[in-house]
C-alpha cells in the first residue's frame, strides 16, 4: 500500500515536471516564441584550452535557469573552438545526434548532450573539418590541400534532441581567414523548421553585407526570421554592431537574432534581438568583454513580414538636455576610409539651422538635408564635434577594406575638427566632451535609383554605439514609377548626442574581389562601370559579365594557388 502510494506520488511528480518543461515551451499556436543571443570572449590560452573552457561556459549556459524558459538560443561566432579541435560535423540530412553517436570531437558530444538535457534550439558557430579529394568528389573553390582535410567556418543547429538540423558555411570570408578555411562553389542557402512553428534562416557575420545568402534568405526565400552568429569589427561612420544589425532588421523587417564576440578593445562587442520595424527589445555593446545572456519574446511573422501580434509602442524618456552624455571610448574601431570619397560639406561649428542640397558627382546623386539644433546650456570650454554632410552613390568603395562595395548614402556625421580625415572617428577618453547644442530636428531624403539588388536602410548611432530608438525617427519610403524610391528619414524627438543620422544603401556590386590571388590575370581588372546609375536611374549590370568571365579565367589558375580564407 504504502510501495503503491509513493509509486504514485512519483508519478505525479514526474508528470508535473513533464508539464512544467512543456509549458515552457512555445507552441504552434503562440503569437511569439522565447530567444535568447550570448555575447561571448575569446578566452586566453592554448586552443585546447579555450575549447574545453569555452565549451564548458556554454554548457553552463545552456543548463542554466535562465535559458530554461527558452526556444531557441544563438552563440557567437570564433569563440569557441580552433584549428586543434576542428570537429566534423554530421550532414543534417541524416538526423544525427553527436550525443547518440559520438564520433566527433569531445566538445561537440557533450555540447549535443547538454542541448538534449536542456530540450531547446541552439546554435553554435564551429571550426568545422572535411575530408576532400578526387575521389570524396570537390563541391568547394579551393584546391584539397595536401592533408586531405579542408576546414570551415560553419553555424551547425541542434534541435531540441540534440541533432544537427542544420549546416551552414560561411560564404564571406574575411581577411586572413582566406588562407586557411575553405569556400563552397555555391553558396550555402540554410533554413530549417521549429515545432513551434517559425523557419529560420541562418548566416555568419560578414555575410550580412552581400546578397547571398543573407538577402537571398529574405528576398527569394521570403524567410522572416534570422539567426545570425558574428564576431564583428564595429566602423564608423556606418556600420558598428548593433548600427547594422539593427538597420538591416529594419530594411528587411525581419526578426534577427545576433549574438557576437566579446573583445571590445579589438572592436568586437554588440549583440540584440530585433523585431523588424518595431526595432531593438533588447540589445547591448560594451567597453570590456562580457558573458552575458540576453533574452527577448519576439512576435511570430507573416509570410509578409507582418507580425502577428503587435508590439506595444516604445514611450521614450522625457528628454532633458545635457551637455555632458556617456560616451564609449574604450571601445576600439576602425574608420570607414570611404568618407573620404563623398561629396561633403562641413557645417559652421555654430550652426542653428541649415538646410543644403548636396550631390555627389559623376552619379548626380542628391540629398537634401533640413537641420536644426537648440542651445543646451552655458558655452562650455570642452571639446565638441563637428558635423558634415555627405552624399555619395558609386562603386570605388569597399566594405572594411576587404571587399568591393557599391553603396549610395545620404548623411550627417560627427568629425573631431574641421578636416575630413578626423570624421570616422571619436575623441578619446582624455579629452572632456561637451554637447554645447543638441539636435532638435534632422530631414534627410533623396531619391534611391532602381535596382534589382538593393537594400535601403536608416543608419544612426549615439556616443555610447546604440542607434537611436525606432521611436525616435520616422521613415517613409515611396516607389515611383521608373521604380526610383523616394525615402525620407526625420528626426522626430531631441537627441543630446550623435555620431550618424542618415540613410545607408546597399547595392550589392557584382564586381568580384580576388582576395589576394592572382592580381594579373584578365579576371582582376578593376575597372568599368559596375553599377553606376544611367540616366534613367537603373544600374549598368555589367557585374554579371564580370563575375563569368573572372570565374572562367580563374578555374585555369585555380590550382596553383592557396586561397585566403575569412
Amino acid at each position: 500500500m504504502h510501495a503503491d502510494r509513493g509509486n504514485l506520488l512519483l508519478l505525479a511528480l514526474c508528470l508535473a515536471t513533464i508539464s512544467v518543461g512543456f509549458s515552457q515551451r512555445s507552441l504552434m499556436t503562440d503569437d511569439t516564441y522565447h530567444a535568447g543571443v550570448v555575447e561571448f570572449p575569446l578566452l586566453e590560452g592554448t586552443v585546447n584550452q579555450r575549447t574545453s573552457a569555452a565549451a564548458n561556459d556554454f554548457i553552463s549556459i545552456i543548463e542554466s535557469n535562465d535559458a530554461a524558459d527558452l526556444d531557441i538560443l544563438v552563440f557567437p561566432e570564433y569563440v569557441l573552438n580552433g584549428l586543434d579541435t576542428a570537429t566534423y560535423v554530421p550532414d543534417p540530412k541524416l538526423n544525427i545526434s553527436p550525443c547518440v553517436s559520438p564520433d566527433y570531437d569531445t566538445f561537440f558530444v557533450e555540447l549535443s548532450c547538454a542541448v538534449r538535457s536542456r530540450g531547446i534550439y541552439v546554435l553554435l558557430n564551429v571550426l568545422e573539418k572535411q575530408k576532400c579529394g578526387k575521389d570524396l568528389g570537390d563541391p568547394t573553390l579551393n584546391p584539397c590541400p595536401a592533408s586531405g582535410v579542408q576546414y570551415f567556418n560553419t553555424n551547425v543547429v541542434f534541435d531540441r534532441q540534440g541533432r544537427v538540423i542544420a549546416r551552414y558555411r560561411k560564404t564571406h570570408l574575411w581577411r586572413n581567414e582566406y588562407y586557411s578555411r575553405a569556400v563552397l562553389q555555391t553558396p550555402d542557402v540554410v533554413t530549417f523548421t521549429t515545432d513551434f512553428g517559425v523557419t529560420f534562416g541562418t548566416f555568419i557575420c560578414f555575410d550580412m553585407l552581400f546578397y547571398e545568402p543573407a538577402l537571398k534568405l529574405v528576398r527569394e526565400l521570403n524567410i522572416t526570421d534570422i539567426i545570425y552568429s558574428t564576431y564583428w569589427f564595429s566602423e564608423l561612420p556606418f556600420l558598428t554592431a548593433v548600427q547594422l544589425q539593427e538597420g538591416w532588421a529594419f530594411a528587411n523587417n525581419v526578426n534577427l537574432l545576433a549574438a557576437d564576440g566579446s573583445k571590445p578593445e579589438t572592436r568586437t562587442t554588440g549583440s540584440g534581438i530585433y523585431a523588424g520595424r518595431a526595432g531593438r527589445l533588447i540589445a547591448a555593446i560594451y567597453e570590456n568583454s562580457t558573458k552575458i545572456l540576453l533574452k527577448a519574446r519576439l512576435p511570430k511573422r507573416r509570410a509578409n513580414g507582418v507580425p502577428v501580434a503587435e508590439l506595444p509602442a516604445e514611450v521614450l524618456p522625457l528628454f532633458q538636455p545635457r551637455q555632458v552624455t556617456p560616451r564609449y571610448t574604450k571601445l576600439g574601431l576602425f574608420r570607414d576610409y570611404n568618407v573620404d570619397l563623398f561629396s561633403t560639406e562641413l557645417l559652421p561649428s555654430d550652426f542653428r539651422s541649415e538646410q543644403r542640397r548636396l550631390c555627389h558627382k559623376p552619379s548626380e546623386f542628391c540629398c537634401e538635408f533640413d537641420v536644426a539644433r537648440q542651445f543646451s546650456g552655458l558655452p562650455s570650454d570642452h571639446s565638441a564635434y563637428r558635423y558634415r554632410l555627405a552624399a555619395y552613390f558609386g562603386d570605388e568603395t569597399t566594405f572594411i577594406r576587404v571587399d568591393r562595395s557599391e553603396q549610395a548614402v545620404c548623411a550627417l556625421f560627427a568629425c573631431t575638427d574641421a578636416e575630413l580625415a578626423s570624421c570616422g572617428r571619436i575623441f578619446p577618453g582624455s579629452i572632456q566632451v561637451a554637447n554645447e547644442y543638441y539636435f532638435s530636428a534632422i530631414n534627410v531624403s533623396a531619391i534611391f535609383p532602381a535596382a534589382p539588388r538593393r537594400l535601403i536602410m536608416p543608419s544612426t548611432v549615439d556616443g555610447v554605439m546604440l542607434p537611436l530608438p525606432v521611436a525616435q525617427y520616422s521613415w517613409t519610403e515611396k516607389q515611383g514609377p521608373s521604380g526610383n524610391t523616394s525615402v525620407q528619414m526625420v528626426l522626430t524627438a531631441p537627441k543630446n548626442d550623435l555620431l550618424t543620422f542618415g540613410i545607408w544603401a546597399n547595392y550589392y556590386t557584382e564586381l568580384p574581389s580576388l582576395h589576394n590571388l592572382d592580381h594579373m590575370h584578365p579576371g582582376s581588372s578593376s575597372t568599368g562601370t559596375g553599377g553606376s546609375p544611367n540616366a534613367n536611374g537603373t544600374t549598368n549590370g555589367t557585374g554579371v559579365a564580370a563575375v563569368s568571365a573572372f570565374l572562367s579565367t580563374f578555374a585555369l589558375f585555380l590550382t596553383g594557388f592557396v586561397m585566403l580564407l575569412c
